[in-house]
């Protein structure tokens, strides 16, 4: 199977899911999941909460972990695509230059769900796998399709596979702009290249990716150098290196089914028989905009699977109807508004688009979601904003993750460094 084959489809795919959304200027997918795939989750091994950022040649595999509930026994496969430095495009390598093995390979290792009402089989793999591994560096595109059947795409992931080559140290300074002081965050990276490197001009050659969090449609790609010296190279002018504080992330606590937790504003059993038995209505939420920063601790929009029941949580996790509410009495101004965050596969998912109430003057969103811990917030599109329902604060808590690339000498795009960071 050659990469070349999956170009129609992904393109095609990500125009039929991806809305044009000005503020994020890649063209490869953040993510796609079918209608009948759930709880997806790319992380590494023994830290759920972690990016999907994997060493390559380390020790800690990236593990994926899904639900299908077709009712049918999946059969499927993954294979995974090198991206260029910003994921404008898919690189110029073969598959055999960057995949060591036999891809795409069979995902064989599924389990059946029990205890629950609603069924599902569980599909999980570690990346790399016992036949398929990434032999260099850079961005990753993961595609999971029918076994046999490349065409029909179910699942897609972004991921990050790294070198540990230089040296990278993260500061968090205030930003430069005066009005920016009470409500953004910015990193000043100094890099160290490793001894008896070939880059003979750092200045044009190395280049930074900045994420806050794992949220690829905020963060700051193909950042420029401002000065080096000897070894060391200095990031700390470019804009893209100043980010939004935002606030503290919103939270749904669906583990249990016996009392309602903090958010919950009702739990009740369906007397249709038809999908989850359990529908969760979410207490509503107001726009915090104008509002002081919360200090309620949270995921930094990731999410686990949980439940007060049971210890195998990934077989014995429920899957629940649950409704989100957003009030919003702005009379004449109904934008587009979704719900965001790991939930969503850190993309802009249609079938997470709300609906405006008009006579409550409220958006709603009524979806399946596995018992657990969720952290989400919501984000507008109008005028390009992502944050029109969220307030910005400085002292907000986030964790930055820096990446260094650089080109290798057959040109392919490298990353020769990682650092991660939590400031505040």
């Amino acid at each position: 199977m050659t990469r070349s084959h999956f170009h129609p489809v992904l393109l095609a795919l990500f125009c039929l899911v991806c809305p044009d959304f000005g503020w994020a200027q890649q063209d490869v997918p953040i993510a796609f999941t079918a209608p009948h795939i759930g709880s997806v989750r790319l992380h590494p091994e023994g830290a759920p909460l972690g990016g999907p950022f994997l060493e390559l040649n380390g020790e800690a595999p990236l593990v994926l972990k899904f639900d299908d509930l077709s009712e049918d026994w999946p059969d499927y496969a993954w294979t995974m695509v090198h991206c260029n430095a910003d994921w404008t495009e898919f690189s110029d390598l073969r598959d055999w230059d960057y995949i060591d093995g036999w891809a795409p390979e069979r995902l064989d290792q599924v389990d059946a769900s029990f205890g629950g009402s609603v069924p599902f089989a569980h599909v999980t793999t570690a990346i790399p796998s016992r036949g398929v591994r990434p032999k260099r560096s850079g961005n990753y595109l993961l595609i999971v399709h029918s076994d046999g059947d490349p065409d029909d795409v179910v699942l897609m992931r972004r991921f990050i596979v790294y070198e540990q080559l230089a040296d990278v140290d993260i500061v968090s300074r205030r930003p430069y702009e005066a009005d920016k002081v009470p409500t953004h965050q910015r990193l000043e990276v100094e890099v160290t290249l490793p001894p008896g490197h070939r880059w003979s001009a750092p200045m044009r050659d190395i280049r930074l990716t900045a994420l806050r969090n794992v949220d690829w449609t905020q963060g700051g790609y193909a950042v420029g150098a401002s000065l080096v010296r000897g070894d060391d190279v200095r990031f700390d002018q470019d804009a893209q290196l100043t980010f939004s504080g935002s606030d503290r992330w919103r939270s749904a606590d669906l583990k249990s089914l016996s009392y309602l937790a903090p958010g919950i504003a009702a739990i009740k059993e369906s007397v249709s028989g038809d999908g989850p038995l359990w529908r969760i209505a979410l207490s509503p939420d107001a726009s915090r905009r104008f509002r002081l920063q919360t200090s309620r601790p949270d995921l930094k929009g990731a999410y686990t699977v949980h439940n007060d029941r049971f210890d195998d949580v990934e077989l014995t996790s429920d899957y629940l109807e649950v409704t989100f509410s957003l009030e919003h009495k702005d009379f004449g101004d109904v934008p587009p508004v979704y719900v965001f965050g790991a939930l969503t596969g850190w993309a802009i998912d249609p079938a997470f688009r709300m609906a405006y109430q008009q006579e409550s003057q409220t958006y709603t969103l009524t979806t399946r979601m596995k018992q657990g811990w969720y952290d989400y917030r919501y984000v507008t599109l109008d005028g390009g904003s992502a944050h029109a329902f969220e307030a910005e604060h400085a002292g907000t808590p986030n964790r930055y993750t820096v990446f260094v690339h650089a080109p290798a000498q057959d040109g392919y795009d490298r990353i020769i460094g990682m650092e991660s960071q939590t400031f505040n």
